[in-house]
């Protein structure tokens, strides 16, 4: 299955949410895209999701507008939120997009998990 996170500038939730998501089976191919993507992921995205045993230091983000939403069988809008400036806030929100990406998760097929 097919599933592309949607979010704003492709440097926080969305990226995040995909990892998450990509995390929780390897029968779900994810990407994330924004209308506006980022340059780069901000340093406190990657340490946090360090923490999760997740490495997202060579994630590059996407622009939407290369990408064919006709590919894909589920397009989830993430949670648009500002990218943290400290550390623990960051934490906070990667808590916050991983209990919402598993929502997600659990309203897929059960062949998926």
């Amino acid at each position: 299955m097919k599933i592309l996170v949607l979010s704003e500038r492709d440097d926080c939730c969305g990226p995040m949410a995909a990892a998450f998501l990509r995390d929780y089976s390897e029968k779900l191919e994810v990407i994330s895209a924004g209308r506006h993507p980022a340059d780069k992921l901000p340093g406190l995205v990657v340490e946090a999701m360090r923490e999760c045993l997740i490495d997202l230091s060579d994630y590059v983000p996407f622009d939407k507008a290369t990408v064919d939403l006709s590919e894909f069988d589920v397009i989830y809008k993430c949670p648009d939120q500002p990218c943290p400036t400290d550390l623990q806030t960051c934490r906070d929100l990667r808590d916050f997009i991983k209990n919402e990406s598993f929502k997600l998760f659990r309203r897929l097929p059960s062949s998926i998990s």
